[in-house]
């Protein structure tokens, strides 16, 4: 009888103890909400800070960017669409995204007369990146494609021939690296 209280008793000592230790696990972190980010990169307006949120849809977030760029105040603002289910809550979390903002920035160091910045549609695709699952901050890659560049092309071609300045020629591509912090 009294080993069977004692068994009894261990049990649910060791019962609470498990409870108990289930309150101190690291929960995951969701990348859901609103965060807060730096970076560089047309969707933090150049080399800026960019807030991104996601509301009770959590496939769709809404964000917007700003930031510094060699012509001047760069913005840009848009959707971003997860490609996998957040329920899961992967390490990387692939995204496509879509914005209208700035797309080229010319900027002439000997005459800032001529800078100029140039607006547009910009698509892309990119991941998102947590080092641990229980972070609140992750990292943020894409490549993105404005649509339509042709006018910063012709406006650059104008600067070659006509005013005798020479220019690199703009990426197709571009690349945005960031790192952001979940608020809640």
């Amino acid at each position: 009888m009294k080993l069977s209280k004692t068994l009894i008793l261990i049990c649910i000592f060791q019962f609470a103890i498990n409870i108990n230790a289930q309150d101190y696990l690291p929960i995951a972190k969701t990348y859901d909400g609103t965060s807060i980010g730096i970076g560089a990169g047309q969707d933090f307006g150049g080399l800026g800070i960019g807030v991104l949120h996601y509301g009770r849809n959590k496939t769709v977030g809404i964000f917007g960017g700003l930031g510094y760029t060699p012509s001047g105040i760069g913005i840009n603002a848009g959707l971003k669409v997860r490609l996998i289910p957040i329920k899961i809550n992967p390490t990387f979390n692939p995204f496509l995204l879509g914005m209208y903002g700035y797309t080229t920035s010319v900027s002439v160091s000997n005459d800032p007369l001529y800078n100029k910045m140039f607006y547009g549609p910009t698509i892309g695709i990119g991941t998102d990146f947590k080092l641990k699952k229980t972070s609140k901050g992750f990292w943020s890659f894409a490549m993105q494609l404005p649509l339509d560049n042709s006018k910063a092309i012709d406006y650059i071609q104008y600067l070659r021939v006509v005013k005798q300045m020479t220019f690199s020629e703009p990426s197709t591509f571009r690349y945005s690296i960031g790192y952001r912090y979940l608020l809640n």
